[in-house]
């Protein structure tokens, strides 16, 4: 009988199981998280479970289950190579017209840099056979700068793909917002830290008639769009005493007008791209093995340039595995370099003392951070 293990991209973060592999969520089962736990311990076949455990009817059919959905995978498996772009960040525009306090461009400008339509093209030629939830122009860029912005979507459309569009608002038209009800959005994320004038440009580094230009881009957005698969979410950057405040008064004022999602987040200093009293800094323990991000197996992150790189925290891009212009995507995302940064992730080989990984929270140091007392005995 064929030996299962526990794959490494199954997690179980606030009471939801999830496969970073697949993206799919579960609501968990006690029994199947337990099965889940035993088997990312050591391997073990069905027969061997059934005499281990206090088995219920359903054991086979359960265990039959969570092969199917790769939660277990045969223990010969390597996982290493294993990816799927599920969500792809392509940087078509390197500067930003804010200096958001939390945000490196404030400290850190980036050189000018507009993706050619031609390497653009090539790039989305080079995913033809992905299915990805969303693409978005985005690397602490602002994409309303890119002069090619709408010939990009039109793109995207004949491609079969859908935007996910993050921007500050501070160039959002009214023609602008007319052009985007026009298109296939998968949802919209607006970088809008407070409702205050002088907080915001405070926090933005920006005059307040951007601040009222950008109030009233989003307000006349979210009177106007129609529903779109992941809504409109306003993102709260910034660490201050006065948070959920600056959160509540987004929430009641923009709220009223449309629907819309807040994200109240903790801003980080972006694997040490940024230090100051906005961001938190972030430090894992340097040794021992780790247990995945929800980022490396399933995002995919292209420079203006076409280049691969590893992830939004990489803001200097040092670390780059391929380059979509003269590689497959997936001859890049299982190279050597590749698998083995994905082996650090996922708890396969102990991590190198240099990644920004250790410096970044969305690095998990459990797969199955669960309260006993919720699990059978």
């Amino acid at each position: 009988m064929a030996i299962f293990k526990t794959s490494v991209f199954a997690n179980y973060q606030n009471s939801i199981l999830h496969n970073d592999l697949t993206n799919r969520s579960y609501h968990y089962d006690t029994a199947d998280i337990e099965m889940l736990r035993q088997l990312s311990i050591a391997s073990a076949d069905l027969e061997s479970l059934t005499h281990s455990t206090q088995a219920a009817p359903s054991l086979k059919s359960r265990f039959e289950y969570l092969v199917q959905e790769k939660l277990l995978v045969p223990a010969c498996t390597d996982e290493a190579s294993a990816f799927v772009p599920h969500r792809i960040d392509i940087e078509t525009f390197r500067q930003c017209n804010a200096r958001c306090r939390y945000c490196p461009q404030s400290i850190s400008q980036k050189t000018r840099g507009i993706m050619p339509m031609r390497i653009f093209n090539d790039v989305l030629n080079n995913l033809y056979s992905t299915h990805p939830q969303w693409i978005a122009f985005n690397h602490y860029g602002e994409p309303l700068l890119d002069p090619y912005f709408q010939q990009r979507i039109e793109g995207l459309r004949e491609h079969g793909h859908r935007l996910r569009l993050f921007t500050n608002a501070t160039l959002l038209t009214d023609s602008i917002t007319d052009f985007l009800c026009q298109t296939d959005l998968y949802g919209v994320v607006f970088n809008f830290p407070s409702l205050d004038p002088l907080e915001w440009c405070q926090l933005m580094q920006l005059p307040e008639k951007v601040y009222w230009k950008a109030r009233r881009g989003i307000e006349h957005f979210l009177s106007v769009i129609d529903e779109i698969p992941d809504g409109v979410t306003i993102s709260v950057n910034a660490i201050t005493t006065n948070q959920q405040h600056r959160a509540e008064q987004i929430a009641d004022h923009f709220g009223s007008i449309g629907d819309v999602r807040i994200h109240s987040q903790m801003s980080h200093s972006r694997a040490g791209s940024i230090i100051n009293g906005s961001v938190k800094v972030v430090e894992n323990a340097i040794g021992g093995l780790y247990a995945g991000c929800k980022r490396f197996v399933g995002h995919l992150h292209v420079s203006w340039e076409g280049k691969v790189f590893q992830c939004c925290q990489d803001y200097e891009q040092v670390m780059v595995f391929g380059d979509l212009r003269t590689q497959s995507l997936y001859s890049i995302m299982a190279s050597s370099k590749a698998r083995q940064l994905r082996a650090e992730i996922f708890g396969l080989a102990p991590m190198q003392k240099n990644r920004l990984c250790l410096r970044c929270p969305m690095l998990r140091r459990t797969r199955f951070p669960i309260n006993d007392e919720a699990l059978p005995d």
